[in-house]
């Protein structure tokens, strides 16, 4: 699983290296990779407790002296920079080893253990004084590049804490001449030997040729994080005396996602990247950073990083305080805003609501009158209707009154001619046969009834079926062979019409007026609904013809 992260991390790396310069949206990923980083120390540091725990294991159980004085050293390299202390007592146990071991090479090792963790307490004198003591046992290549290794870090460390210009010029010299030492015993394809180099072309302001040593470097030793995080935080360096400043936050954001993922606890990158942020105004995200330097620092109890960074931390946690508060009173303000508009949106709320309810009645008053009015309006489309049926019943019936009038007119003046002539010849007996028959008056009304029928039939020619429709099955009133309605049909035909007064319909059928009323009761009696509502059905029956509307 290491392995995995590992390579995930550097494929996700070289992607960035290889892209042709960091722009801020890549800068922007890295950031966002660190801050995830942080959040999972944790699990790092969980990993380093486990391979800590694995080499005091071996360590218990081991007896050969010479092999756990090499397992005291994987501890201290686990311990070194993480914990100083417990790599201090680890030393100690190491530097007994070596005296039981009577070996003047394993004391000197030990011993610059001992001097490389008093220099992260900040001891120099102290650490200098067993450096001093080294340089007789110093013969082969291991403890020269080891020698020079803690010579130059010493005199960096006191040239940046030195009070006065004349000692940091001193000490920064004492430096130039131990890189010097570096690199006359290391080979140019070493990892230190390209880290020394580029440090040295920075001094010289050889900035371009330090870029591409520091380059090829970050690019060769992928290997393990410590490497990346060496590599990387040289390129910041690089970048910061070039004047680009993204290039420079993107080195020293992956030099602190190596730091923290090795487990390191005494790191510069992240305080380092904590102070751009927080002179670029990103006050989030510098207070993070060097929160989580401060802490790591405090638990490797390294003390010099420790006082470096408690003279930027309050810089910084005031500023975060001051943005805490600004947002605080900003979230108040908004608060009160947002409170403010809750209440005239709810009152604007409760008058649309009354609005809805008004309009909401006024619609449905709008209904009842639309209802009133389409029923006025259907009442008047019926009336209508009755006057344009009414209107052609009486321009009919007027025309055969009229013919009718005429006709008899007609008759009447032949009957003269035909009664004058009898007289003149003295048919006497003829003219009082002819005039003592009802035949003529029988035939008469037959003829009236005849044309009656034609011209209401006429009118309303399923007449017939519809009004069978009204009664009871079994019970439909047809006419007799030879006529065109029956006594029954013709008295409610006159009920169409609007003649409903047995009086009046008898009188103008010449009818009895209780024939009359005996056709309408018999008729009324097989009614399929209530006898009353009858004669309303009657009137109701048929449509005129469209030709007639």
């Amino acid at each position: 699983m290491k392995t995995v992260s590992r390579l995930v991390l550097f494929l996700f790396l070289l992607l960035i290296t290889f892209s042709g310069g960091a722009s801020e949206k890549q800068l922007d990923s890295l950031l966002l990779v660190l801050d995830k980083t942080i959040a999972e120390k944790h699990t790092f540091s969980e990993r380093k407790n486990k391979n800590i725990t694995e080499l005091i294991i071996q360590i218990e159980h081991n007896t050969d002296k010479e092999s756990i004085y090499h397992l005291y050293g994987q501890l201290f390299e686990e311990f070194k920079k993480y914990q100083l202390d417990s790599a201090l007592a680890i030393v100690g146990k190491r530097i007994q080893l070596a005296n039981d071991l009577n070996s003047p090479k394993h004391v000197s090792i030990a011993e610059m253990n001992e001097a490389e963790i008093l220099m992260g307490h900040g001891m120099y004198r102290d650490a200098l004084d067993i450096l001093e003591k080294q340089s007789r046992v110093i013969i082969d290549y291991e403890l020269k590049n080891y020698y020079y290794h803690l010579y130059h870090s010493l005199y960096i460390l006191m040239a940046d804490n030195a009070l006065t210009e004349k000692d940091k010029t001193y000490y920064k010299s004492l430096e130039c001449h131990y890189k010097d030492s570096i690199l006359s015993v290391l080979s140019p394809e070493e990892i230190g030997y390209g880290l020394v180099y580029s440090s040295q072309l920075i001094e010289k302001g050889e900035y371009k040729k330090a870029l591409d040593t520091a380059s090829v470097i970050f690019q060769n030793y992928q290997e393990n994080e410590y490497h990346i995080a060496l590599s990387s935080y040289r390129l910041s360096e690089i970048y910061e005396h070039m004047g680009n400043k993204t290039e420079e936050k993107k080195y020293l954001a992956i030099s602190a996602i190596s730091d923290i993922r090795s487990g390191n606890r005494e790191y510069l990158s992240l305080q380092s990247l904590a102070n751009i942020l927080y002179e670029e105004g990103d006050i989030n995200r510098a207070y993070q950073y060097i929160k989580c330097s401060m802490e790591d620092a405090l638990l490797c109890n390294a003390r010099i990083r420790t006082l470096e960074i408690s003279k930027i931390i309050p810089i910084i946690n005031s500023a975060y305080d001051q943005k805490t508060t600004q947002e605080k009173d900003q979230l108040l303000w908004f608060s009160i805003i947002i409170s403010v508009l809750s209440i005239v949106l709810v009152i604007a709320l409760l008058y649309i609501y009354e609005q809805l309810k008004a309009l909401a009645k006024a619609r449905e008053s709008l209904k009842q009158i639309n209802n009133e009015l389409k029923k006025v309006n259907d009442d008047l489309n019926s009336l209508n209707e009755e006057l344009s049926e009414s209107n052609l019943v009486k321009e009919e019936y007027i025309g055969y009154v009229f013919n009718i009038c005429s006709l008899y007119i007609t008759k009447l003046d032949d009957f003269r001619k035909k009664v004058n002539l009898k007289l003149q010849v003295g048919q006497t007996k003829e003219l009082f046969n002819l005039t003592n028959s009802s035949s003529f008056v029988s035939d008469e009304l037959k003829e009236f009834y005849r044309n009656f029928d034609t011209i209401f039939l006429h009118l309303y020619p399923d007449f017939v079926s519809e009004f069978n429709s009204l009664l009871v099955d079994g019970e439909k009133v047809l006419p007799r062979e030879g006529e065109l309605l029956s006594p029954e049909l013709r008295i409610y035909a006159l009920v169409k019409l609007g003649i409903s007064d047995s009086v009046k319909i008898a009188s103008f059928l010449h009818y009895s007026p209780q024939t009359v009323y005996n056709y309408r009761l018999k008729i009324r009696n097989k009614a399929k609904g209530l006898r009353e509502d009858f004669p309303k059905a009657v009137k109701e029956i048929g449509r005129l013809r469209d030709s007639f509307l």
